[in-house]
């Protein structure tokens, strides 16, 4: 059912779609006619064979059927092991024909040194490139994630330059974070793909969730990271990739708490300015009065706020003022996360600029978390400091 959402009723919405930790798999575009065959070659290409074109002559055995991420190991040597946390499938390089990108992270379990004498490779996370050629996948191209998460390089660039990959837990952006492909998409409608990774993780309680968006450009440094400041800070998506993060990880800090202590916290949530936080509140947020647990309920509720803070500036200053902050907090007292499903490039309708994204929202129903699937799209608009969402229109939709 299509329904336009009330400036007020909006942050409900947007609370039960809350974006999302997780990051999700990418929604499956609809390819056009002329590319429908390799795209469909891509996204059918088995995990194995990506690996058979990247480590010519290099053995895989699947690990353990219950890791959470699809994991393999190395034949003969034990200790090299390559976990694929995702792919994404788009124009990435080449705006003639679709590409599949397949993350891999490199890692050695246990204590073995075994990844440089199998693979050539340290640990960290790396990106292969798959083309179509003559109707068959080739290798499009080996790229690692530089350690200060700033651009995707060449190996053999990176090696050159003496430049370490990527190490999860070590160069996150956020603190015991992982990085995970999200989306691929056109955001600055230039008819190629950027490639959107979340990387997100939990320290002391409190969740982080940060979109990485990275664009090709070719010679050199191949992929660069748009940053949230300066110039690129001008791309209409960005500023609704960074208000769903803010509000996920909100969400998703606050997501333990329940019933009256969730009453609780988001009734001081809500006052303006902030209140002092009292032993009472602490007391029925941590009620066993272990002064760890009260410790990390006081961390917890000022992160939650200071996040709903930074979603709350990513809104234009005329919805704010249609939209008080009291409103806008209690629109997210039910939410508890959401996965971020594709997102279409920018586009006009008369004068206003419209950015359209499909996500998993999932808001607590009683005792139970229920998933639902919608279709929403921003309206935003820029202001001095950079685009700001305005309005939103949200439709349901059922699962594939």
């Amino acid at each position: 059912m299509r329904r336009l959402v009330p400036a007020i009723a909006i942050p409900v919405l947007v609370g039960a779609l809350a974006v999302a930790c997780g990051g999700g798999e990418e929604a499956t575009p609809t390819p056009t006619p002329s590319e429908a065959e390799p795209y469909q070659r891509l996204t059918e290409l088995p995990d194995e064979a990506v690996l058979a074109l990247a480590f010519p002559g290099v053995t895989f055995e699947p690990s353990a059927p219950s890791d959470a991420t699809p994991a393999f190991l190395v034949a003969w040597r034990p200790g090299a092991r390559l976990e694929v946390p995702g792919r994404l499938t788009g124009h990435l390089t080449r705006s003639d024909q679709p590409q599949l990108a397949t993350f891999l992270y490199l890692k050695e379990s246990g204590s073995g040194q075994d990844l440089q004498p199998a693979l050539g490779l340290s640990e960290g996370l790396y990106m292969v490139l798959v083309d179509i050629d003559g109707g068959q996948p080739v290798l499009g191209g080996l790229d690692v994630l530089e350690a200060s998460a700033n651009e995707l390089l060449e190996v053999a660039l990176a090696q050159k330059e003496g430049l370490l990959p990527f190490r999860e837990e070590v160069d996150n952006p956020i603190a015991n974070g992982a990085v995970r492909p999200t989306v691929a998409s056109d955001m600055d409608n230039d008819d190629m793909d950027e490639l959107i990774l979340l990387n997100a993780g939990v320290n002391e309680g409190v969740k982080s969730a940060a979109y990485l968006t990275f664009d090709w450009i070719g010679a050199g440094l191949r992929w660069r990271r748009i940053d949230a400041e300066g110039a690129s800070a001008r791309i209409p998506g960005k500023a609704v990739l960074d208000y769903l993060a803010a509000v996920e990880a909100a969400d998703a800090t606050a997501e333990t708490w329940e019933g009256s202590p969730r009453a609780l916290a988001w009734e001081w949530l809500t006052t303006t300015p902030a209140e002092p936080i009292s032993t009472e509140l602490l007391a029925q947020l941590a009620p066993d009065g272990n002064p760890d647990a009260q410790a990390t309920a006081h961390r917890k509720l000022e992160a939650t706020r200071a996040l709903l803070e930074s979603a709350y500036g990513l809104l234009s200053a005329d919805w704010q003022r249609r939209n008080p902050w009291t409103d806008f907090v209690y629109g997210f007292r039910n939410a508890t996360g959401v996965r971020l499903e594709q997102m279409l490039p920018p586009h006009q309708e008369g004068e206003r600029t419209l950015v359209e994204v499909v996500i998993i929202a999932a808001s607590r129903e009683g005792s139970i978390s229920v998933d639902r699937r919608f279709r929403v799209t921003y309206t935003v608009v820029e202001e001095a400091s950079g685009w700001r969402l305005d309005a939103a229109d949200a439709r349901e939709e059922s699962f594939p």
